[in-house]
This record gives structure tokens, sequence and C-alpha cells, in this order.
């Protein structure tokens, strides 16, 4: 009896030792999501960061989206015909946001990332500046993710020069997942960038019942993992159907522990877990 307490005793101490150089190894880079797991009234809470894509246009939905009591974080297009004026919107409505970089894809025209983006065949200098150019364009963005962009995320030389510069500018990166077989961990690990990675597309539709469907589905996804990230958009792929679904949607989700965070938020939350 003596040996087997004994014995008991030694797996659950090896049990913590492990769990604890797991978080330490971590680092920074790819996050734990079991890690931020808290209870709230003896339940399971999740957190859910929704972001808004396409800011930028001044899209359909945007000041519906920027009206909502909900946090989220907005991607703003850098480069687009009404960036600075959504820009002072967000501002004003006291929105985090982040950059929507515009970046090659392996199927999409190259006019549909804009005359000023991210291409595999430019030099590193030459994304490095259009990522710099990115940041001061939108001031005080807290990180970025990536419009479109499957070449540029399946391209480690590419991906590299654009996360050296969120590195410099002590940014987060979202993985807008747009390929499988996405780098961006791998680069982010490499560069010490925290990087998250969508979970649901929330939208593209105008089937509200779809993107509410998907809301919940998000929301599920957060009380399992602990966070869970989720994409949608103002304008044609989104704008007020989107805009209702999460405001439709909030209650509920907040009933089920669910808490929504904005990216800068999840990140102070997860680095909290992590220093601990």
């Amino acid at each position: 009896m003596f040996v087997a307490i004994n014995m008991k005793k030694i797996k659950k101490v090896s049990f913590f030792l492990v769990a604890a150089a797991v978080v330490i190894a971590a680092g920074k880079g790819v996050f734990n999501k079991k890690s931020i797991l808290t209870m709230a009234d003896g339940n399971t809470k999740g957190y859910l960061a929704i972001i808004i894509d396409d800011f930028g246009y001044n899209g359909e939905g945007t000041e519906e989206m920027l009206a909502l009591d909900i946090p989220f974080t907005a991607a703003v297009m850098p480069f687009s015909s009404n960036t600075d004026e959504d820009i002072a919107k967000i501002k004003e409505a006291g929105k985090d946001y982040i950059i929507h970089m515009p970046m090659e894809s392996l199927t999409g025209k190259r006019e549909w990332v804009g005359e000023k983006g991210v291409f595999v065949d430019m030099t590193d200098e030459a994304i490095k500046s259009a990522v710099r150019d990115a940041f001061d364009k939108v001031d005080g963005a807290s990180g970025m993710n990536n419009h479109m962009g499957s070449a540029v995320m399946e391209d480690e030389r590419c991906l590299s020069a654009v996360i050296d510069e969120v590195a410099a500018r002590g940014g987060v990166f979202v993985d807008s997942v747009t390929t499988s077989k996405s780098l961006g961990e791998k680069v982010c690990a490499e560069k010490g960038v925290d990087i998250f990675k969508r979970d649901v597309f929330l939208d593209s539709t105008d089937d509200s019942e779809v993107v509410c469907g998907n809301i919940e589905k998000a929301g599920k996804i957060a009380i399992e993992n602990g966070f869970a990230i989720a994409i949608g958009h103002v304008g044609p792929e989104g704008g007020f159907v989107t805009a209702n679904a999460i405001k439709s949607m909030y209650p509920k989700l907040m009933g089920q522990g669910v808490e929504f965070v904005t990216i800068s938020r999840l990140s102070e939350l997860v680095a909290e877990k992590r220093d601990y």
C-alpha cells in the first residue's frame, strides 16, 4: 500500500512537471489553447475573437459593425480608397484594429491584390518596404492578417520578410488560413512572433442563418479549446448580414460561457498564462 501511494504521488508530480515544461518550451509563436481555459460558475469558459476584414473601402455594414457594443477587431486594407476615413471611424468607435495585408494568391488575379501588396516576385527589401508602409498607414495597428495570400503563405522567403517587419513592430500575426500548406506557424516560431490561426469563416453569404450557425460553431470551438478565431467581413462578403448575426448571437453565446475579446486582449490573456 505504501509503495502504491507513493507511485501515485510520483505520477502526479511528474504530470505537473511535464505540463510546466511544455508551457516554458512554448515561448512565443503558436499558442496552447487549452492553457487559457478558465472556470465561470463551475462551467468552462472560452474566448472568441472575431476579426472583421475589408475595412478601408467604406463597404456596406461599416457603420453597423462599428456601432456594435461587442468586442471585435477590425482588419483594415492599408492602401485602399477609404483607408484613412475608415481608420478614423474605427478609432472614434474605440475598436481594436490590425492590418489586412494584401498578398498574392495561387489562384486569384494579380489585380485583385491591388497595386501595392506582397508578391512572390518581389525582393526581400521590397516586401519589407511594403509592410512598413502598411504599418505607417494603419498607425496603431496591433498586428496583421493576410488578405488572400495563399502564394505568399506557402513561400518561406517572402513570408519571412513579412514577419520580420511584424516582429519589428511588436505585433501579432493572424493566419487567415487561405491555404492548408501555410508556413505561418513555422516562420512565426522562428521569428518569435505570436501567431493565431483562423478557425471559422463566418460569411461570404447573404443567408443570416448560415452566418449565425458559423458564429455558434466558433463559440463551440472556443469552449472546447479555450479560444477561437473567426473571420467575417464588411462589404458584399458580409456587411449588414454579419453585423446583425453577431448582434443576435451575442447573448446566446455569452450565456454559454463564451467571452468575446479582441485580438489584442486575447494576446494579453495568453501571455499572462504563459508567463504564469
